[in-house]
């Protein structure tokens, strides 16, 4: 945020450097409120850019493993009106198609990191376990017991829609090694 700002002023500055070059260009002198307008509008541009495309510019930084399966509701409001126009995308969620284990006791269990991004919050790494026949999921803690086969103790499974790309991704990626304790290293 702090950026932001530094590089708001910044960019102020110079809008208002070359506003005044070209009246002086011109021989004439800019006429009063101009250059504090200036300033405000370039200002308000700047961070109005910055804000809306934060999200895709994350993504586009994402690795080929990485992939998005959903974003959060479009914020809009009317202290930045420009969002009311083009409402702005302020958390998503992505899977690390790399991180996909299958459960040798049940294959139809898969484990993956799933990473929760918002602006201006820290980024959150969960491991989830995704039911891909019954289509629900649970997050892998350490308090999870295995039974003797491998599979995990879960009651509070919960349902995620099928035709959603959570289920999609994970079930089916492509899968870089075997899940029997818990465990996300490969075998």
């Amino acid at each position: 945020m702090l950026l932001t700002f530094i590089g708001a002023i910044v960019l102020a500055i110079g809008c208002v450097g070359v506003v005044s070059l070209a009246f002086r260009a011109m021989g004439r002198k800019a006429p009063k409120g101009v250059l504090p307008l200036t300033a405000g509008v370039a200002m308000i541009a700047f961070i109005a850019y910055i804000e809306n495309s934060w999200y895709s510019r994350i993504v586009a930084d994402l690795p080929e493993t990485h992939v998005v399966v959903a974003t959060g509701e479009p914020f809009s409001n009317f202290i930045q009106p420009w969002t009311l126009i083009f409402p702005r995308i302020n958390r998503f969620m992505l899977v690390d198609t790399a991180t996909v284990r299958v459960n040798q006791a049940d294959p139809t269990l898969r484990l993956a990191e799933v990473i929760l991004v918002q602006r201006y919050a820290r980024t959150i790494v969960t491991r989830q376990v995704i039911d891909c026949e019954n289509a629900r999921r649970a997050d892998m803690t350490d308090d999870i017991a295995l039974d003797d086969a491998g599979r995990p103790q879960i009651d509070d499974w919960q349902d995620i829609p099928a035709d959603g790309d959570l289920l999609g991704t994970v079930c089916n990626a492509p899968v870089t090694g075997t899940d029997t304790n818990g465990d996300t290293s490969s075998s």
